[in-house]
């Protein structure tokens, strides 16, 4: 009996990510919008991190208004990492209707209900069946 998280894995919308943006490229687009040198731009963003790194090992959340903020947690044994709740603003830009423009994979899924997606899965794996 096939999972339901198997369906969505295979019939659920998939962004199709380009390659990372490096801090070259960034500063470049960055130095064009502001003005600034782009030698400048990369030490302020190589410099973001050391004052996450700073503030959080003294318990500090750091907020980069329209980016969002950075905060320290710890799991139950004890390690430490970086959690990431991005700005409003930010989510609502890449939220905008018709903003996204990279690849998306099972477009025509968008939206589909548990019912379609068990007769999508059991039409292509009728020795597999999808049981809700």
């Amino acid at each position: 009996m096939a999972t339901f998280l198997k369906a969505i894995v295979q019939y659920g919308p998939k962004l199709e990510l380009n390659s990372t943006a490096q801090l070259d490229q960034v500063a470049e687009l960055m130095s064009m919008r502001t003005g600034l040198k782009k030698s400048e731009v990369m030490m302020v963003l190589q410099e973001q991190s050391e004052v996450i790194t700073h503030f959080g090992k003294n318990g500090t959340p750091v907020k980069f208004p329209g980016v969002g903020i950075f905060s320290p947690s710890i799991d139950r044994n004890g390690e430490f990492s970086v959690n990431f709740r991005a700005d409003n603003a930010l989510k609502g830009g890449i939220n905008a209707q018709n903003a996204y423009r990279g690849g998306l994979k099972n477009r025509a899924n968008i939206g589909i209900d548990n019912q379609r997606l068990k007769e999508l899965w059991d039409a292509n794996h009728p020795e597999d069946l999808l049981e809700l």
